[in-house]
């Protein structure tokens, strides 16, 4: 994937966002709307069906639609989503440099964390630019996980039973050579948290 301002504005005003996924061992960054990073879209559809808002025929034509027919995803077809959506898959190369690191923000906001001064509106803006571009969901196939930092939607209640599902910080799941947000030492997810 060819990483460009477009992706950054997409991702800064929330029509992109960001996944680490994992299935059968190995590890993925993509890019994608949100909403297909559901794992069963037809909850969702069949809910619009059932209160009115969408009629049947929209219902089976959303569904067929969907991820490129990829309506539940799983373990066994997530490698089809991943063929499908293959210019979206970002790898370590261009995760390099990738959040735009600025030590002033970091220094600023760390300040912030210990003295409770406030930010400039400039600072404060800034560290949202660089946030903007952490990943906001996790899944893990092999261990049936799935977690989100999208406080607009209850992503949750779209998976199978028998997965861990949470809004909640994942960070401690992706692992140390995958965390693109610390930069010369400066862990940058704390700036997630302003």
């Amino acid at each position: 994937m060819k990483v460009n301002q477009t992706i950054f504005d997409e991702l800064w005003n929330g029509e992109k966002n960001i996944c680490f996924f994992v299935c059968s061992g190995k590890s993925f960054w993509v890019v994608d709307e949100k909403y297909n990073f559901t794992l069963d879209a037809e909850k969702d559809y069949r809910a619009y069906l059932d209160a009115g808002s969408i009629s049947q025929e929209q219902y089976e034509l959303a569904c067929k639609a969907f991820r490129g027919g990829v309506l539940k995803m799983t373990a066994d077809n997530f490698p089809k989503y991943l063929h499908d959506s293959s210019e979206k898959i970002l790898s370590s190369h261009d995760l390099q440099d990738f959040i735009g690191a600025d030590a002033e923000v970091f220094k600023r906001v760390e300040h912030y964390y210990q003295t409770g001064e406030g930010l400039t509106p400039d600072v404060y803006k800034r560290a949202n630019v660089i946030s903007s571009r952490f990943p906001s969901f996790y899944i893990n196939f092999d261990r049936k996980i799935f977690m989100h930092m999208d406080d607009v939607r209850v992503h949750e209640d779209l998976v199978e039973p028998g997965w861990t599902a949470e809004n909640a910080d994942f960070s401690f799941l992706i692992p140390a050579s995958e965390r693109y947000w610390v930069v010369a030492g400066n862990d940058y997810w704390k700036l997630r948290f302003v």
